[in-house]
C-alpha cells in the first residue's frame, strides 16, 4: 500500500510539474501515511509508529528531491532590467507553531509600506501534512505562504510587494532550492530567504560552519557589513548580514529568486530597526500574538486569570491593532 502510495505521489507531484510554468505542491497523498500527531515530536518515532521505513521514506525524499531539481532550473539570481532597491511595499512571510504543537500553527503573510508602517496583513491556521524533514521545509509550509501571497494579489493588488522576505532560506540551502525559492518562483515575485540561523551545509566547505562564521562575523562593526558564504568551489549561496551596530548575532540572506544577493542584502539592511528586517519580524509578532488571543497556552490562561494583568494584555492588544 505504501510503495502504492509513493508511486502515485511521484506521479501526481512531479510529472505534471515538468512542463508547468508556475509550480505548485499537492501533499495529499502524503497526508495519507505522513499526518503528525501533536503528541509526537521526533520524526523517528513518527515514521515508526506509521510503519514508514528508512527506505521508504527515502524514496519520498527523492521525489522531492526531483522537484526541488526542477525548481531549481527555474531560479533566477540577477536583477531585472528594471529593478531597483527604491520600493513601495515589501512583503513578510512567516509561520508560528501552537506551543508543544508540531502540526497546527498560523501563517501569516504582512506587507509594509516605505515607512516600514503595516498596510497588509492576512493569518491563517494551517495544518501541516509533512513531516519536517531537514532540507525539505518547502513541502511542508511552502504553499500555505504561498496562498496568502496569492489571495493578496487577488484582493488588494495595489499592495503587490517590490519582493517577499521569508524567513527560510533560499539558495544558501544544500540542494540550493530553500523555501524562499519556492515561494519565489512560485508567486513570480523576487523573494529573499532570510535566515536566523546557519543552515551547516558542511559538505560545501569550512565557511558553512558556525565557529567559521563566528570567527569571521566577529571583526565586524558597522550596520550592512557582511561576510560571503562560499563553496570550496568559490559558488557563493549567501551571506551572514549584520543588521545593526548593536547585534552579535547576523542573519542569513539568500537569494530565492528574481534578483541578485547584493540587492537582496542591500533590501534586508534598509529594512532593518532590528536584528530581524521588519517585514518577517512583524509576520513572527503577528502569528505569535495570533496564537496567543486564539490558541493559549496554560501559563498564558493563568496569566489571563491574575489580578492586574487586565491592563498589560490591552496594551499588548492595542499595539497589535496599531501596526
Amino acid at each position: 500500500m505504501l510503495k502504492s502510495c509513493i508511486s502515485k505521489f511521484n506521479k501526481l507531484l512531479i510529472a505534471p510539474y515538468c512542463d508547468s510554468a508556475k509550480l505548485s505542491y499537492n501533499c495529499d497523498i502524503l497526508s495519507q501515511f505522513l499526518l503528525i500527531k501533536p503528541a509526537e515530536h521526533k520524526m523517528e518515532d513518527k515514521l515508526d509508529k506509521l510503519g514508514i521505513a528508512d527506505d521508504e521514506l527515502e524514496n519520498i525524499k527523492q521525489a522531492w528531491i526531483a522537484e526541488q531539481k526542477e525548481y531549481r532550473s527555474r531560479i533566477v539570481e540577477k536583477d531585472p532590467k528594471d529593478w531597483s532597491n527604491k520600493f513601495s511595499y515589501l512583503g513578510g512571510l512567516d509561520i508560528s507553531f501552537i506551543v508543544g504543537d508540531d502540526v497546527n500553527a498560523c501563517a501569516c503573510y504582512v506587507v509594509i509600506d516605505t515607512n516600514l508602517e503595516l498596510v497588509y496583513k492576512d493569518t491563517k491556521m494551517v495544518k501541516m501534512t509533512a513531516p519536517y524533514v531537514p532540507g525539505f521545509l518547502a513541502f511542508r509550509e511552502a504553499q500555505f505562504l504561498i496562498d496568502l501571497v496569492e489571495a493578496q494579489k487577488t484582493t488588494r493588488p495595489e499592495v503587490t510587494p517590490h519582493a517577499l522576505l521569508v524567513d527560510g532560506n533560499g539558495v544558501l540551502h544544500p540542494r540550493q532550492c530553500g523555501i524562499a525559492c519556492h515561494i519565489g518562483v512560485a508567486t513570480g515575485l523576487p523573494a529573499v530567504g532570510v535566515a536566523k540561523n546557519l543552515h551547516q551545509i558542511q559538505e560545501y566547505g569550512d565557511q558553512f560552519t558556525r565557529e567559521n562564521v563566528r570567527e569571521r562575523f566577529s571583526i565586524l562593526t558597522q550596520a550592512g557589513q557582511h561576510i560571503t558564504l562560499a563553496t570550496t568551489e568559490g559558488r557563493i549561496l549567501g551571506a551572514a548580514l549584520k543588521t545593526s551596530a548593536e547585534s552579535s548575532n547576523p542573519v542569513y540572506v539568500s537569494v530565492g529568486s528574481g534578483l541578485s544577493l547584493a540587492s537582496a542584502l542591500e533590501l534586508v539592511n534598509k529594512v532593518s530597526k532590528y536584528r530581524v528586517p521588519e517585514p518577517t519580524r512583524q509576520a513572527d509578532m503577528i502569528s505569535r500574538e495570533f496564537l496567543r488571543q486564539n490558541h493559549p497556552t496554560e501559563r498564558q490562561k493563568q496569566v489571563k486569570k491574575q489580578p492586574g494583568k487586565k491592563m498589560i494584555k490591552e496594551k499588548s492588544t492595542n499595539h497589535m491593532e496599531n501596526l
